[in-house]
């Protein structure tokens, strides 16, 4: 039997949730052209292994995680195999596809979650490690503060080359949390650092939320909801990182670089408990994700999570900025999208692919969305296969 392509995603952890999630984005991609995506842990990912990788796996495409700490994979090291990029400095990708995490767009959905509380004051803390993309965070953060004419207090880091370990890094941060205004407004890069910063609190006698409230970064649901207490977190949309970053590699897109903002904000007791913890949003877009293909009307989405059409119409869009509707039709198209580049599928054909009821329906949303038919869309779009 014919081994089916493959696209290796280099640098990625197994055991890490939101690249488990980029690596559902991609493979849902790679559904329409029948490839399959291979991940390669960071250990393995090296330069010096490079070339046995692609002599041994033969791949269509490689994607190179950069998330922490970037390992030097520069597009020259690939040879003739396309190779893009997710969270990787574009001096490193060059002319290869990038895609980033929109940092401008994760400071102003913090400052607006820790503004609604009326802080005496703002205060950032970045990654133990002081890595780029903590950085560019925390430098965001204080950038849409000072817009505010606010002023925001920034936890001091160290270099990278003088790592101080976890432990210290908490007990640097115990009488400096101690010395924080009464009432001041916490951003914190991510969960795992959220956590430290919650213990030091906590050591320093600030309780939150009472005294503090404290917003981080990624909502991965396992770290969050063990904090004590529970921490309210910006959920980044990563499987359509993984997507977009698989559909930009069969494109062979050059001189592209592609930021995604937050999908949305998930609120638990380390912002006061105010507003509500709606845990059925980010369980509905789960569920559009898997089924909106199938046919899964919006409708039905409120009937599954016992809310009136209203309710749930109104707290989707408070969390996403859009309709529930609006993501269906967003992923349906994206599969007819993948479906007209990777595939020779007759256009007649694919709206039941992709969950519509009818030819006529998609053919009119495709033209509204892109100003062609799908027939011209695929003549310029399509693949060589």
């Amino acid at each position: 039997m014919q081994e089916r392509p493959r696209i290796l995603y280099l640098g990625g952890f197994a055991n890490n949730a939101s690249q488990r999630l980029k690596l559902a984005g991609m493979r849902r991609y790679c559904a329409a052209p029948g490839w399959d995506v291979v991940m390669v842990e960071r250990p393995d990912a090296t330069p010096e292994n490079l070339p046995a990788l692609l002599r041994r796996h033969r791949p269509v495409g490689c994607v190179c995680e950069g998330s922490g700490h970037v390992v030097d994979l520069p597009p020259r090291l690939f040879g003739a195999v396309p190779v893009a990029y997710m969270e990787y400095p574009p001096k490193v990708a060059g002319r290869a596809p990038d895609v980033l995490v929109d940092d401008a767009a994760i400071a102003r959905a913090a400052l607006h979650e820790l503004s609604a509380g009326l802080p005496s004051g703002y205060a950032a803390v970045g990654y133990p490690r002081p890595w780029l993309w903590s950085r560019q965070r925390v430098r965001a953060f204080r950038r849409a503060v000072a817009e505010t004419g606010r002023r925001c207090l920034v936890f001091p880091s160290v270099p990278v080359s003088k790592w101080e370990g976890e432990e210290a890094f908490e007990a640097r941060l115990v009488p400096w949390i101690a010395r924080l205004p009464k009432r001041c407004a916490l951003f914190v890069v991510n969960d795992d650092t959220a956590a430290i910063v919650l213990r030091a609190a906590r050591t320093a006698g600030r309780p939150v939320p009472r005294d503090l409230t404290l917003v981080s970064t990624d909502n991965i649901a396992e770290i969050c909801e063990a904090t004590d207490p529970p921490a309210s977190s910006i959920q980044l949309d990563f499987e359509r990182m993984g997507w977009l970053v698989a559909s930009l590699l069969a494109e062979r897109v050059t001189g592209r670089t592609v930021t995604i903002g937050p999908l949305l904000t998930v609120r638990r007791k380390s912002t006061s408990g105010r507003g509500r913890h709606e845990k059925f949003v980010l369980e509905a877009v789960e569920a559009i994700r898997r089924e909106a293909a199938d046919g899964l009307p919006a409708a039905e989405l409120a009937a599954r999570f016992s809310k009136s059409r209203r309710l749930f119409d109104l707290r989707f869009r408070e969390a996403t900025g859009h309709s529930a509707l609006d993501e269906i039709l967003h992923v349906r198209l994206e599969k007819a999208f993948a479906l007209l580049s990777r595939t020779d599928t007759p256009v007649a054909a694919i709206a039941h692919f992709c969950g519509f009821r009818s030819y006529a329906a998609l053919r009119a949303l495709f033209r509204r969305r892109t100003g062609l038919s799908m027939e011209e869309w695929r003549r310029r779009n399509a693949v060589h296969r």
